[in-house]
């Protein structure tokens, strides 16, 4: 006698109202999702969901044993709002959360009350990894004839229970241990349980080992995860393969460690990544974490990458008293330029980059500003980030906050917002306003600076101009704060960015998560979010200097460096000219992607500097003047991510667009490569 299948419905839930985004394939869930079905065979058919609105409207259709979601900052407001039309529709349906938001630091029965409260439709919550720990709450549901009431009455292990359905008493159990072989866990890619992913534009995610060494108290990765195990070889290398053979939606690949390169066979695993790509044609970018030791093993893993991907030599800080208070150790600043040296020789030039963090305990603006110099004295591109409190992190403990924070404020998270079964939902971050050793001003005095220092040098719209101004002398941090002076007492054109760009900063600072939904849920408000008007503020404005405010902004750039120069003694007295050409090589080295017309894949250059002889030397000293014919070319694959980009993330608002193309795509990949005419 044959029996119907239970159904379970597992979503990684992204928010869709901006119409595009990095999407990923749902490979936390599928993971679960497998697993359940291994460890019940034949009892459970199991159904992922990334889009909300497709779990909404089978919701509407079926009835689900499960609805299981992960939860992150991005999504958990959105969860609440799915858990609440579940329980609407099916209320003797269990409801489950998992994912980082719970840590070993938090998952007690004070932070079990707190969250059920404000999730109150949520049944319980799996801790830590999820595989075991939901296969065993769905066996104990099952066991209780998936009786809701039988069920609440004891404690599930591995999980914290709701156990009266609204938050006011909570069943805590340990976190069950972790899987110690990874390959217990059925791959959801080789089993076909993620195939339905790959007709749509969705980034793919493969993961080839867990756990994380260090525990930096900003960052919940890896608590809870025991040692680094591994999957092995060959499963890998088959996803690998699985994954190049489907993928023609996405040309972007994300790597799930936590420290790609800390393995010694990561190199065999590069390897196998880049002949992929030139098989399939995908990867044709890999989003990677990069190991934070053994740097010797980096550049090898990152040659076998053969550009592939740009190297991480994160710092988040370089002072002493921050390293130690956020528990964290990093590469040596020796080391750091020793990748740089290497990698940017040769045939393959692999850009190095690092992050810093503003807001991290015990930093000052002094220290901040100084760590930014250091990394461009070594060569490094950076990217700086707002300091945001994540849910199951030592630096969010109510000790860290009294200790470090003095105030905190909301602002939304990018791209969380949509309309989902006539409710507008949103998600935010929880940001740090002022420190014990930062005030509220200084703060917020960055913002602009940070936002110029991307632009400028880190996506290298403008780095010619600022290395050809520190030839002469002059640091690029100390160019990029004039032209930020220039831009503050501009007329014109370029008050209106200013006045703009203050206006959403302001945005970014709102007292609490409530304040934040009032406002962004407002007609207005909201329809500029669907119009993708509002985003990455950083990302934001340098797309509206370059298609909007070119002229007057380049206009600016002159004139400051011409102002440096003159503060310094015995400039050449062709320096002038040497600015004006290197902006309009800035300018011609850019790529055209505004147009609906194909991509121009070749133009030619006269200058009267031998540019591209200074470039291939890092841009060290000055270029000769020697009047020099350029060509500057589209080779096919960059032409290939760029249409595949181009095609993933097209909307009406061009805007828009660019700004997601920027996020997860190599800066060399928006110009030219150059070299002298033949």
């Amino acid at each position: 006698m044959s029996h119907s299948k239970q159904i379970v419905f597992l979503g990684d839930l992204v928010h869709t109202g901006g119409r595009i985004g990095q999407w990923t394939f749902p490979l936390n869930v599928g993971y679960v999702g497998s697993y359940a079905r291994q460890s019940l065979p034949g009892e459970l058919e199991i159904r992922l969901f990334k889009r909300p609105e497709l779990l909404i409207e089978a919701l509407h259709q079926e009835k689900p044993l499960v609805v299981g979601l992960s939860h992150y900052v991005w999504n958990s407001n959105l969860n609440r709002h799915v858990y609440n039309i579940v329980k609407g529709l099916h209320p003797q349906t269990l409801t489950v959360g998992g994912g980082p938001n719970f840590t070993d630091l938090n998952a007690h029965a004070a932070g079990g009350a707190e969250f059920f409260a404000r999730q109150p439709t949520c049944d319980a919550y799996v801790l830590n990894q999820g595989e075991v720990g939901f296969a065993t709450l769905l066996q104990r549901f099952l066991a209780c004839g998936a009786d809701l009431h039988r069920w609440r009455q004891e404690p599930t292990p591995g999980a914290l229970v709701n156990a009266d359905g609204r938050g006011g008493a909570v069943h805590v159990t340990a976190a069950l241990p972790p899987l110690t072989d990874l390959d217990a866990i059925p791959s959801p890619y080789l089993t076909g349980l993620l195939d339905p992913f790959f007709a749509e534009p969705m980034t793919p995610i493969l993961e080839t080992n867990r756990s994380c060494p260090y525990r930096c108290t900003f960052c919940a990765w890896g608590i809870g995860a025991g040692k680094l195990t591994r999957f092995s070889d060959d499963r890998v290398f088959a996803e690998i393969d699985y994954v190049g053979q489907r993928c023609r939606q996405a040309m972007n690949l994300f790597l799930a460690d936590a420290n790609f390169s800390i393995l010694p066979r990561d190199e065999q695993i590069a390897e196998k990544l880049y002949a992929s790509h030139q098989q399939y044609g995908f990867p044709g970018h890999c989003s990677i974490q990069w190991n934070k030791g053994n740097p010797e093993r980096v550049m090898r893993v990152a040659r076998a990458l053969h550009g592939l991907s740009d190297i991480t030599a994160t710092l988040q800080s370089n002072d002493p008293k921050v390293l130690t208070a956020i528990q964290r150790t990093n590469l040596p600043l020796d080391k750091v330029e020793e990748i740089v040296t290497n990698l940017s020789t040769g045939q393959e030039k692999i850009t190095v980059f690092s992050e810093l963090i503003l807001g991290l305990p015990e930093e000052t603006l002094a220290s901040h500003l100084a760590a930014n110099r250091l990394l461009m004295d070594k060569g490094v591109e950076m990217v700086n980030y707002n300091l945001y409190l994540l849910p199951g992190t030592g630096m969010s403990t109510p000790e860290s906050r009294a200790r470090y924070f003095r105030a905190v404020g909301w602002r939304i998270q990018d791209g969380a917002f949509g309309e989902y079964a006539g409710v507008r939902v949103i998600d935010g971050q929880e940001i740090v306003l002022a420190t014990a050793t930062l005030s509220r001003e200084e703060l917020g005095s960055c913002r602009f600076l940070h936002a110029l220092i991307q632009f400028m040098w880190s996506r290298k719209y403008f780095i010619d101009y600022l290395k050809l101004l520190q030839g002469h002398g002059i640091h690029p941090l100390d160019a990029i704060w004039a032209v930020a002076a220039g831009c503050r007492a501009a007329t014109g054109p370029l008050a209106e960015v200013m006045q703009w760009f203050q206006a959403d900063h302001d945005l970014e600072n709102f007292p609490d998560f409530a304040a934040l939904t009032a406002y962004w849920t407002a007609d207005e408000p909201f329809a500029r979010l669907r119009s993708g008007q509002f985003g990455k503020l950083n990302f934001h404005l340098t797309f509206r200097i370059l298609l909007e405010y070119l002229e007057p902004f380049v206009a600016l750039l002159q004139q400051v460096g011409e102002q440096l120069l003159a503060e310094k003694q015995a400039v050449a007295a062709d320096a002038g000219e040497q600015l004006a050409e290197v902006l309009r090589l800035s300018r011609e080295l850019r790529i055209d992607l505004t147009g609906e017309q194909l991509l121009v894949s070749h133009k030619r250059l006269a200058l009267q500097y031998d540019f591209p002889a200074w470039r291939d030397r890092n841009r060290q000293g000055l270029p000769p003047r020697s009047p020099t014919l350029c060509d500057l070319f589209l080779p096919e694959v960059q032409r290939r991510n760029l249409e595949r980009q181009l095609a993933q993330f097209r909307t009406d608002n061009l805007h828009a667009t660019l700004r997601k193309m920027s996020e997860y795509i190599s800066s060399d990949d928006f110009f030219y490569k150059i070299q002298l005419a033949h």
